[in-house]
């Protein structure tokens, strides 16, 4: 399984987890980031449901909003992402089947 949640945002699997990954850009043997993107693996969940509500939660904690209102707005964006990626999932298994 291989799900895109927004642009930096991958949800991945393997036989025991769902995996929460996280987008970085890579850097040389100097230290300098390049353009090459990566995966970093951020969270290992039993389920699909508790890798979305990690992401939400890492979302809120890492917002740098100063107010309620929009914080809120931050957290319904990224739910919107979670929402379109698994719109796309359903749009895919559809057509395999």
């Amino acid at each position: 399984m291989e799900i895109m949640v927004g642009q930096n945002y991958k949800i991945t699997s393997d036989a025991l987890n769902i995996i929460l990954n996280k987008k970085y850009f890579k850097k040389d043997k100097q230290g300098n980031v390049t353009e090459e993107e990566a995966f970093k693996q951020i969270g290992y969940y039993n389920t699909l449901d508790g890798a979305f509500n990690a992401l939400i939660e890492k979302e809120i904690k890492g917002s740098d909003a100063i107010s309620l209102d929009e914080l809120k707005k931050h957290v319904a964006g990224v739910k919107e992402d979670i929402f379109e990626a698994l719109k796309s999932v359903e749009v895919k298994s559809a057509v395999n089947v």
